[in-house]
């Protein structure tokens, strides 16, 4: 196993495998229901993480325990210039991602994978995606490109310390916004009560 010193980089390559998703052949929504559940674009934001109820669940065409996420995984968003990273955690169900996801797993002990989606999310990062993609109409992102992002790799106490804070700050931006929510419904219904009868029509104002 590879080892590396204090403030080292690398590229990603050289730190995990780098592999596509389930491949899919039609549409996910037309598969029988079943038991293993896709995590697809449509389901991942990178404010609010994976959607996880609102993943489809269905039975796998061809299954293979390979294709499976594991705790520790980083998915990767690959096309229309959304290139997001997103950590797979612990779950009580079998997970795999769509073709428009690289699958990241890391293979060295040397960055925590939790630390390595937070730099992937970063402006550095993202402006390396963002030039590298190709395509006229759909952006898309090659394997080759992702296989040579450059990698910082701190001491393993200053990534935990990063990973914690990035952690508590989606934390904290959820509670906002389900507070900026709440205070938005009640807005909403000061304002119905309070001015709906002006709206109303003469005769149901008489009535």
């Amino acid at each position: 196993m590879k080892r590396f010193d204090a403030y080292d980089s690398d590229l990603l390559v050289a730190l995990a495998s780098i592999s596509a998703g389930y491949p899919f052949r039609g549409k996910i929504d037309a598969l029988p229901s079943g038991d293993v559940a896709v995590i697809q674009m449509r389901n991942a934001n990178p404010e609010t993480g994976i959607d996880w109820e609102g993943l489809a669940r269905v039975e796998l065409p061809r299954e293979s325990a390979k294709a499976f996420l594991r705790p520790g995984d980083v998915i990767l968003s690959t096309r229309g210039g959304r290139n997001f990273p997103y950590y797979i955690e612990e779950r009580d169900e079998q997970v795999v991602c769509s073709p428009h996801f690289f699958v990241i797993c890391v293979r060295t002990d040397a960055i925590l994978p939790q630390f390595l989606a937070w730099q992937m999310m970063q402006k550095p990062a993202q402006d390396y995606f963002a030039a590298g993609a190709t395509g006229s109409y759909i952006l898309n992102l090659k394997r080759e490109v992702v296989e040579n992002l450059p990698i910082a790799i701190p001491p393993l106490p200053q990534q935990q310390h990063i990973a914690d804070l990035d952690l508590a700050v989606r934390g904290e931006r959820a509670i906002l916004t389900q507070l900026i929510d709440n205070r938005a419904a009640e807005m909403t219904a000061i304002a119905q009560e309070l001015l709906a009868p002006a709206f109303q029509r003469p005769e149901q104002r008489a009535s």
